[in-house]
């Protein structure tokens, strides 16, 4: 038996109704925006973290910009246009006619009414759609290309 004062009274404690799970915000594939095809912003949709100018010169600073190059670029809104390098405008996939009265589909210059001299060009969404926002105004964009 130890021989000392003890002093017993009621404790209260108070449990936060908040718990981590709750509060975590990751995601690795999810819902994205129709029109501009990046990942939604809101937690309750599901959405991403918002990357802004801040967190983009952090990882630039740090030389991570190839990590910045895939989560910005490669897996939020890629995609691809046709570029023709003669005329220097974006090509269309429709079908083309070839030889024998046949058509096929793929990627075709309507200006140089060629498919030879076409190279695929990897930008953002929000891009092309740019691009084809100012062509459906009658502004016509040329792509300077060079083969690497």
């Amino acid at each position: 038996m130890v021989r000392s004062l003890i002093f017993m009274g009621p404790t209260f404690y108070q449990r936060l109704h908040h718990m981590s799970e709750d509060k975590v915000k990751f995601r690795n594939t999810g819902p994205v925006h129709p029109l501009t095809r990046q990942p939604v912003a809101d937690r309750k949709r599901f959405g991403g973290i918002k990357f802004g100018e801040m967190e983009r010169d952090c990882l630039i600073a740090h030389g991570a910009s190839a990590n910045l190059y895939e989560r910005l670029f490669t897996l939020s809104d890629s995609s691809q246009i046709h570029i023709c390098t003669q005329c220097k405008n974006v090509s269309n996939v429709i079908l083309r006619p070839v030889s024998g009265g046949r058509k096929v589909r793929g990627p075709y210059c309507r200006h140089c009414e060629s498919a030879d001299d076409i190279v695929v060009a990897h930008v953002p969404y929000g891009a092309k759609l740019l691009c084809q926002e100012l062509f459906s105004m009658g502004i016509n964009l040329k792509f300077d290309t060079q083969l690497c």
